[in-house]
């Protein structure tokens, strides 16, 4: 899964070389307005080092995650840094460290993106930077977005991208409680990652309502856990690679087009 998006990552740093070769090649050649905005897509280029840091960043809190409830001591004790955390606690920020470091991530790859496979006024707002729910998924921003392009993304990947995103705003925003109601079945290690019943349908409905996605909406032949409630971290791993590929897609996608763009534009293609 990381392995994937870390391809697509290179191959876009290598992709955006042969534009900025291309545009070196003929100064001059295009408008200076239709240069500078294709050098300003190109030095994203210089960004895309400390995306795959972030790759590695989100896998280092999936660690945090992984058997954590197998590390509790008698106090329910778990390893955390150079001492010891009540499994409660340590659950929680490691499931915030981890959706955090991964939806900033796919916030970095849609924002350059989008100025390429969106309209202008998306794609170079700065106020309301392109984002893969709002722009490749919500049906009310359909309008931003390619035809084909938004109507395949949304179609393949739309329901673990919801989802995944309802998680990390819960998470992020609310903690993974409202209203009196817990996101997980119990606090103590007993209880591992267990998801209530409330708390799974607070997501599905999230993802439902707000985000306008159904799980009709995912790849033909993709997985998914047959009970998503019985642990966290297997819904998390498949939402990780759905995402990771549309990611990869729309990655791949937007630096291949502007590759080729620029090559009508100068002639050479």
């Amino acid at each position: 899964m990381t392995l994937v998006l870390r391809q697509r990552l290179d191959g876009a740093k290598k992709t955006l070389g042969q534009v900025d070769v291309a545009l070196s090649r003929k100064p001059g050649a295009l408008p200076a307005d239709v240069e500078k905005a294709f050098r300003t897509i190109v030095d994203c280029r210089s960004d895309i080092d400390h995306w795959i840091t972030m790759v590695d960043a989100r896998a280092a809190a999936w660690q945090l995650l992984d058997r954590l409830e197998l590390k509790a001591d008698v106090d329910d004790l778990v390893p955390f840094g150079a001492t010891r955390a009540k499994f409660v606690h340590v659950r929680l920020i490691g499931v915030q460290a981890y959706v955090a470091t991964k939806w900033a991530l796919a916030d970095r790859i849609t924002a350059m993106v989008g100025r390429v496979l969106c309209t202008p006024d998306a794609g170079f707002n700065g106020a309301n930077p392109v984002q893969l729910v709002s722009h490749f998924v919500q049906k009310e921003r359909k309008k931003t977005t390619a035809g084909a392009l938004y109507d395949s993304l949304r179609c393949s990947f739309g329901w673990p991208v919801g989802i995944s995103y309802a998680i990390r705003n819960h998470f992020v925003h609310d903690g993974g409680q409202m209203a009196g109601s817990d996101f997980f079945e119990g606090s103590t290690s007993a209880s591992a990652f267990r998801i209530s019943e409330e708390g799974w349908a607070r997501i599905e409905k999230t993802a439902q309502e707000r985000y306008v996605v159904d799980s009709s909406l995912h790849r033909a032949g993709a997985t998914w856990p047959v009970s998503p409630r019985d642990d966290l971290r297997a819904v998390l791993r498949v939402c990780e690679r759905e995402t990771d590929d549309a990611l990869g897609v729309l990655l791949g996608s937007a630096c291949t087009t502007l590759l080729g763009h620029v090559g009508f534009m100068l002639g050479e293609a």
